[in-house]
């Protein structure tokens, strides 16, 4: 199946490389703590949320140049500098998994509340180890919604969204969103 999304028996939708690790409880474990209308069942209006999150969060136009309008040669290799940059020094995906039995348990990064052992947790590596959040406060850091498919930008101690990461690095154009 490689990276493809199956489909479990409620029709939830599910990227295989972000549950890997994980029993099908444990993803339904996962799912039942985000809100109902943010779960990507097929045909749901949570998967209507995750297309439009995933155009939202992560803008074609700030990361390939032929989704851009009228740009000269020079900001053509400005923006793939800039690109590459961010992809190289910020971008990751949150990993799902239970936090580990063995240990005391940790506080959520983004609420402060205790996750113990066996909760389900996100993981984000460019944070640090042992640094973890609920799955509902997997959010990003200036608009407060879930990271869509657990795509992160982190930076001064924060997890952001593409779209807000790329604005605390360059402006953008409130006209045409580039």
């Amino acid at each position: 199946m490689g990276q493809q999304a199956f489909s479990s028996e409620r029709g939830l939708r599910i990227t295989q490389q972000l549950f890997l690790s994980l029993l099908l409880f444990q993803v339904h474990q996962y799912y039942s703590s985000l809100p109902e209308d943010k779960v990507p069942y097929v045909n749901s209006p949570g998967e209507k949320y995750r297309i439009k999150q995933l155009l939202h969060q992560l803008p074609p136009h700030d990361n390939e140049v032929r989704y851009c309008n009228s740009l000269d040669d020079e900001e053509k290799r400005e923006l793939k500098l800039f690109s590459n940059q961010r992809k190289r020094e910020n971008l990751g995906r949150g990993n799902v998994r239970p936090f580990p039995v063995t240990m005391t348990g940790a506080i959520c990064e983004q609420c402060g509340g205790q996750i113990n052992g066996g909760d389900i947790a996100v993981f984000a590596s460019r944070a640090g180890h042992g640094v973890c959040w609920h799955p509902q406060c997997f959010v990003c850091s200036m608009c407060d919604e879930l990271l869509v498919d657990l795509i992160y930008f982190y930076q001064d101690g924060k997890i952001f969204c593409g779209r807000h990461h790329a604005e605390r690095l360059k402006p953008r154009c409130s006209a045409c969103d580039e």
